[in-house]
Order: C-alpha cells, then sequence, then structure tokens
C-alpha cells in the first residue's frame, strides 16, 4: 500500500475581531524576537478578509513578509479551558525593538507547529510524568513525580555529598524560567557540577572577558548596527540568531 501523497495546506484561517490576543517571545534562541498570538474557539467563525472584518487589522490578500501576512505553518488548533481553539502565532508587525517591523526566522515561523496538537506529530509528546514499575513506565500524578525526584537528590546529597549532584539548565528568556532551579542548585544544594546550556561548567564562555568587565551577552542589539567593526569567529550568526544578523548586522 503506497504512502499518500503530502498535501501542504494551501490556506489558513484569519482571526475574528474578537479573538483573544496574547504576546510571546520565540523560544527557539536568546535573541527573543516579539509574536503575537490570536486565539478563538474552533467552531466559531474565522475573520474576513477586509480590516475590520478580521484582529490583525488588515485587508487581505496581502503580500509575504510584509508584516501581518500569515502563513500555513503559523495556524495549528490546540486545546485551552478544555474546549479545540484555532491558534495563530505570527511575528509582531508593531513591535519597536528587536524583530522590528514582524521579521522572523524559519524557526520562529513555525512557532504554531510545536503547540500540542493529538492530530499532529507532536501527539507523542509527553503530558503527565511516568513512572517505570516493573518494566513498563505508568502515568503517575505530579506530587508522586516530585516526591520521588526529592527523595532521590537528598539521598544521592546524603550519602555521597553536594558534588554527586549535577545540574545543566537553560539561562536565557525570562527570569521566572531559571530563578527556581538556580537557586535550588547553587543556594540549597551548593553543587560546583552546575553549568548553563552552553558551557561544560559554570565558567566564562569566552575566557578573559568577563575579567575585563566585558559580558559577551550584555550588548545592545543596536551597538551591532552602530559598530564600525565586527569580529565574528567561531560563530555562525545567520543560522542561530538570524534575526540579530539579518535585521541588525546587516544593516550595519
Amino acid at each position: 500500500m503506497t504512502k499518500p501523497h503530502y498535501q501542504a495546506p494551501d490556506q489558513v484561517p484569519l482571526p475574528p475581531t474578537n479573538a483573544e490576543v496574547f504576546t510571546t517571545c520565540c523560544d527557539y534562541c536568546i535573541v527573543a524576537c516579539g509574536y503575537k498570538v490570536y486565539r478563538w474557539p474552533e467552531n466559531a467563525a474565522a475573520g474576513g478578509n477586509s480590516a475590520s472584518q478580521n484582529a490583525l487589522g488588515l485587508d487581505f490578500p496581502t503580500q509575504v513578509m510584509s508584516g501581518g501576512w500569515v502563513s500555513p505553518n503559523m495556524h495549528n488548533v490546540v486545546t485551552a479551558n478544555g474546549k479545540r481553539h484555532n491558534v495563530i502565532v505570527i511575528p509582531d508587525k508593531d513591535t519597536g525593538a528587536v524583530n522590528v517591523g514582524g521579521l522572523h526566522s524559519v524557526r520562529g515561523g513555525c512557532i504554531a507547529k510545536k503547540c500540542y496538537n493529538p492530530d499532529t506529530p507532536t501527539k507523542d509528546r509527553l503530558q503527565y510524568p511516568q513512572l517505570r514499575v516493573n518494566g513498563k513506565l505508568q502515568r503517575v500524578s505530579w506530587d508522586t513525580a516530585l516526591d520521588i525526584f526529592a527523595e532521590l537528590v537528598d539521598h544521592t546529597v546524603t550519602k555521597y555529598g553536594e558534588h554527586a549532584y549535577a545540574q545543566k539548565q537553560f539561562s536565557y528568556q525570562f527570569h521566572e524560567n531559571v530563578y527556581a532551579l538556580t537557586k535550588f542548585a547553587l543556594r540549597h544544594i551548593n553543587t560546583p557540577a552546575f553549568a548553563w546550556h552552553d558551557n561544560p561548567g559554570n565558567a566564562p564562555s569566552v575566557p578573559g572577558f568577563r575579567d575585563v568587565g566585558f559580558d559577551p551577552f550584555g550588548a545592545s542589539y543596536e551597538d551591532w548596527y552602530k559598530a564600525d567593526v565586527m569580529v565574528i569567529s567561531g560563530t555562525d550568526p545567520f543560522e542561530t540568531k538570524t534575526i540579530i544578523w539579518n535585521g541588525w548586522m546587516m544593516r550595519g
């Protein structure tokens, strides 16, 4: 039996004027491009083509990459408050910083596709903790999972010392995301075996630079634009930080 040929979607619903609107950031890299999220019930009428009939306030059709154009990769169907909803995740064309005018990378243009949908490949995503019992994974409650984690950490530190507990975590996006884990490892466990996502250990990623007071991550994006000379070594900003390259470095 042959596999059905994939048919790429060639249309996408527009959010109605009463759609819920949220703001968010792309989570693929540290650049933090701004995005808007539009959400409305799946069974509700979509927005119309005229600016007065959709939440984007634009007349459609509109030009690709014009700020407000919605691709099929920016749409998904999610579950919110127990009900299925359409969701559009689109670069924020009104932002005055970072991705000015609604620039986005290929990765950022597909954020919506990462949302959980049981009808897409994301259906295999873990939705709850599991514990291997007699060789088989079984669902357990969050309280049970946290209790087991706490007991294992306590046993490890008590028997082998804080050096035996290691933790590696990401360091960007929002302070709320890293505060609890950082304090847990460095204040409560007091382990030296700690590292950010881009370091083998808790040490400067650019040896010597921080010793003289320069933070490699501290530059304003506008600095890239205004710099007379840039030296880029051992990295590819187009691939890893596309909007800094396209929106700031190339403009300079």
